[in-house]
């Protein structure tokens, strides 16, 4: 069984509602991410799990070309459809997996992926490949959930709970370790808080469905300490967004 079916399966039936999302197209997590990187004109860049293309076409309208990875081909659908609005044609969508990517060495000069890594097998696998298809000097942009690395177990307990394809959210220090074991120097971090309020957390999954009644039931129970650290006061909860950027460094 591929390791991904339950990620494929659950991004498929819901690509539409991915692209309609406000959130992933218009939080400041984004707008972190790219200023975070040392773009130019010149560029060709790789946004990884793509999903509905939003950091692919923020990058397009910057660099020369950008190279939309996604497994979903739904999610693909919609990356295409947003670059046709947006009238670029220099985004250029491709089927493939993150830990094997369809890509010879030493490709290109920034490599993305915004809120999708908690979805990943192996992490560390994702590291390696993206900074073997970097050129020299060339930078990793990563935009993904995290909280405290005391309460990290409690918070992917409770995301898998909404989406059983999530896997694990890492915190900063797992993942300024991960890009270091893989060679990246110069790891810089932000961090991005947004109060949310249960249901748009839930989103795309039914607020009145079994896994937003399990997930009521788990925050409600919760130990304290995890409440404590998102300030869950029972109808909303601060989430966070880790954004972390590396340089390739062969010497």
């Amino acid at each position: 069984m591929d390791d991904y079916e339950r990620t494929k399966d659950f991004f498929s039936r819901n690509s539409e509602n991915y692209a309609n999302s406000i959130s992933h197209a218009e939080d400041d997590d984004l707008n972190i991410l790219i200023a975070m990187l040392s773009l130019n004109n010149d560029m060709i860049g790789l946004d990884e799990a793509t999903g509905a293309g939003f950091t692919a076409i923020k990058l397009a309208k910057i660099i020369r070309e950008v190279y939309a990875l996604d497994m979903v081909e739904n999610m693909l659908s919609e990356t295409e459809k947003l670059a046709k609005a947006n009238n670029l044609k220099n985004v250029i969508p491709v089927k493939g997996y993150i830990d094997s990517l369809p890509f010879e060495d030493k490709k290109f000069d920034v490599v993305t992926c915004r809120r999708a890594p908690h979805h990943f097998v192996d992490l560390n696998k994702f590291a390696i490949e993206a900074y073997r298809v970097l050129k020299e000097n060339g930078m990793i942009g990563i935009d993904d959930m995290t909280v405290p690395r005391n309460i990290v177990d409690d918070f992917n307990e409770l995301e898998k709970i909404r989406d059983n394809s999530h896997v694990h959210a890492a915190s900063v220090e797992e993942w300024s370790k991960i890009l270091s074991n893989a060679g990246f120097i110069n790891i810089k971090y932000k961090i991005y808080r947004k109060k949310v309020a249960f249901k748009q957390w839930i989103y795309p999954v039914n607020e009145e469905s079994q896994e937003a009644k399990r997930a009521l039931d788990y925050l409600n129970s919760a130990r304290k300490e995890f409440i404590s650290g998102i300030e869950w006061n029972g109808k909303s909860f601060q989430k966070s967004w880790m954004v972390i950027t590396g340089i390739k460094n062969e010497k």
